[in-house]
């Protein structure tokens, strides 16, 4: 009954967003043209008469006034005096080369997996078409960062080149790229504050590739169902706690209480144990302020690759005291995951979630929603 109540309201409301489709695009663009984003805050896509401006602003950790502006044409077109000094990338894309696994689940949800012809970390890959097109050799391996293969780059011939950079040295590889004549673009969606602005990425590379309207479309509904989940969670007052991640040799590297993951875990009706916390990025604690605060944790989830319950007890015999652990409360976020440490999670979950919102909300609060399967998530026993 539940699940049916859900899915009518959910009806409902895509039926009504369908019948305001046209005021929603009279007011999604303003007088310059640029394109209104409802979530995401890295991105600004401008529309002209002849080409498209793209503006990423600071998109690595700690950047502050950094703005990169890239101009898209469409193919065929003479560049226009006005843009002559810009960095103008020729759309549709048909070649193109990720230096994240994350891009992918973004090029899958715009069905241009096979605009892929180089990768950073092939190995890393859990889509089942990209890992077949690097068995095939139809796509290369690039290398990463300061192993980054210039020269299989400049073979390759891309439209683009998708990067991303941790901190500024990611200049040091845009400049040489751009010394060779390679179009490159800056993505950083990884530093959004909301799982929902990270999915609104997709509108960013669907420019790349002339669908933005499909991609919008994709955005809108995985948005309309992650708020109307949310909506059914803001109302909880029970809120179970909830314990991250795993230790790295001797810290236990916690997500920030303003994280993507922090925000998923109290969007699903849980209680993040760092909430406290105003940190967007990882934070370093000690084993035993964890071990502190894990007494009173409900709920274990995302704990690495660990895939049974003996594993995780074979990192630190102690965790058999925890509550999660004696109560049979974890819950890993790799039920996609392949040999060779590929997972789905960081790859489509990253476009869908409201996929990834419904599998928590079904952990902390079993019987809100009836459907019983899980999409990456899995119980660990």
């Amino acid at each position: 009954m539940l699940l049916r109540s859900f899915l009518f309201i959910l009806s409902l409301s895509l039926f009504c967003s369908c019948l305001s489709d046209s005021s929603h695009k009279k007011k999604a663009v303003d007088k310059s043209g640029v394109i209104r984003n409802f979530e995401a805050s890295g991105f600004t896509i401008q529309q002209k008469v002849l080409w498209q401006k793209l503006t990423v602003t600071n998109p690595w950790q700690k950047s502050t006034d950094n703005i990169f502006e890239y101009f898209l044409l469409k193919r065929g077109e003479n560049i226009p005096s006005d843009l002559k000094d810009k960095q103008v990338i020729f759309t549709p894309a048909k070649r193109v080369i990720c230096l994240s696994t994350t891009h992918i689940g973004y090029l899958d949800a715009l069905g241009e997996l096979g605009s892929i012809i180089g990768l950073s970390g092939t190995n890393y890959v859990s889509n089942p078409e990209v890992k077949r097109g690097v068995s095939e050799n139809r796509i290369r391996e690039v290398g990463y960062e300061q192993g980054l293969n210039y020269e299989m780059i400049l073979q390759l011939k891309p439209d683009v080149v998708f990067a991303f950079g941790v901190g500024a040295e990611i200049n040091t590889q845009l400049n040489k790229l751009r010394d060779l004549g390679i179009p490159v673009v800056l993505v950083g969606e990884y530093l959004e504050q909301s799982p929902l602005a990270k999915a609104e990425w997709l509108k960013f590379f669907g420019a790349f590739f002339e669908k933005g309207e499909i991609a919008g479309s994709i955005f809108k509904k995985a948005k309309y169902n992650y708020q109307i989940l949310r909506s059914m969670t803001s109302k909880i007052t029970e809120r179970p706690t909830v314990l991250t991640g795993l230790p790295f040799k001797d810290t236990w590297w916690i997500a920030g209480g303003q994280s993507n993951l922090a925000v998923l875990i109290e969007d699903a009706g849980g209680k993040f144990l760092w909430r406290e916390n105003q940190s967007k990025e990882a934070f370093p604690v000690s084993l035993e302020e964890v071990f502190l605060r894990a007494a009173r944790a409900d709920f274990w989830i995302n704990c690495g690759s660990v895939n049974s319950k003996s594993e995780l007890l074979a990192f630190d015999s102690r965790y058999s005291d925890l509550p999660a652990v004696k109560n049979s409360k974890i819950y890993n976020n790799n039920l996609r995951a392949v040999t060779g440490g590929g997972n789905d999670y960081w790859e489509s979950g990253v476009v869908h979630p409201d996929l990834v919102l419904a599998d928590l909300v079904k952990i902390f609060h079993p019987g809100m929603i009836d459907h019983k399967d899980f999409s990456y998530y899995k119980k660990i026993e």
